[in-house]
């Protein structure tokens, strides 16, 4: 349903090339590892889908693109979430009309929390160099706010259970600290939720993940929220 809005006494020690090789393996494995945890997104011009989620769970869609408009370009977005009602791990958001530009798609499993990112094939999905970021405390004191050192920001939190939009320019409405200062601030109470009805959360949490598209390079921060890092918020 889419919901569109190896013992002994002797011990021999392996040569130098031998042990290089080995640690190659294990970091191979624990990559594998991590990664068949993840969604698998396959991206056509007219359809998005996900495989290797939970079966039965809700996924949630998130795209953010620039769509070529002659000499300019214009920001496109779409949020929804698609159930897998035939428990089958797959999960497919139909386009309205078919994409063959830029956009970035993340892809989270709602069950589980885990996600996935990709762009449309042919185009590089970017990561910032050196990215600036700082979590931030309301003035509850409750950890609900990130400030980015870009000037647009489209952004998907994503914890076992939800995924919620947050978006913001610097010095417009929704940035949180309320003015143009090079930091666009975005605030977890005022993010919407990409399935109706569900609540944003207070704060952020260990385990979530904050996904952030600067939407005039498409490139994506991805800052994984965990007990130290909400420490360190200010």
């Amino acid at each position: 349903m889419n919901r569109l809005i190896a013992s002994s006494k002797t011990r021999t020690l392996p040569s130098r090339p031998l042990m290089m090789w080995m640690c190659v393996v294990l970091i191979s494995i624990a990559h594998h590892s991590s990664a068949a945890n993840r969604p698998t997104i396959t991206i056509t011009p007219t359809a998005i889908t996900a495989t290797d989620v939970t079966p039965g769970t809700d996924v949630a869609f998130f795209g953010v693109g620039l769509e070529p408009k002659g000499y300019h370009v214009e920001v496109r977005r779409w949020s929804a979430v698609v159930t897998d009602a035939a428990h089958s791990g797959t999960a497919t958001l139909t386009l309205d009309a078919p994409v063959t530009w830029n956009v970035v798609w993340i892809v989270a499993d709602l069950r589980d929390g885990h996600y996935a990112i990709a762009s449309t094939p042919g185009f590089p999905t970017m990561t910032p160099p050196r990215p600036r970021y700082r979590l931030k405390r309301d003035a509850a004191g409750a950890a609900s706010r990130l400030g980015y050192s870009r000037p647009f920001v489209d952004g998907l939190y994503v914890e076992a259970g939800g995924a919620w939009i947050v978006r913001a320019g610097d010095g417009d409405a929704r940035d949180a600290d309320g003015k143009p200062d090079g930091e666009t601030t975005i605030d977890l109470l005022q993010a919407t939720p990409v399935s109706a009805g569900s609540q944003p959360p207070h704060s952020f949490h260990p385990g979530g993940t904050l996904l952030v598209v600067d939407v005039s390079r498409l490139d994506v921060l991805t800052v994984s929220i965990d007990a130290p890092l909400i420490a360190g918020a200010q």
